[in-house]
C-alpha cells in the first residue's frame, strides 16, 4: 500500500505504532493475554476483520499474535 490508503489501512498502521511499544516489555504469555483483553487489540483484530487482505503485512510487524482472518 500507499501513502493513499484506504482510513482503514491508515488507523490500523497507528493502532499498530501504539501497540508495539505496550507488548514490548511484555513476556509470550502476557501478549497473548494481552491481545484477548485488550481495547487496542481488539480494535486491531476488528479492522483485520473487516480487511484480511492486511494480515501479511500485520505478520510481519508483531508475528502471529492476531489470528488469521477468513477471507
Amino acid at each position: 500500500m500507499n501513502a493513499n490508503e484506504h482510513p482503514d489501512y491508515v488507523e490500523l498502521t497507528r493502532l499498530l505504532a501504539e501497540a508495539k511499544p505496550l507488548m514490548a516489555p511484555m513476556f509470550p504469555d502476557q501478549v497473548k493475554k494481552w491481545v484477548v483483553d485488550s481495547p487496542l487489540a481488539q480494535e486491531i483484530s476488528t479492522i483485520l476483520v473487516k480487511h484480511p487482505e492486511y494480515y501479511d503485512e500485520i505478520y510481519a510487524h508483531v508475528g502471529g499474535l492476531f489470528p488469521r482472518p477468513k477471507s
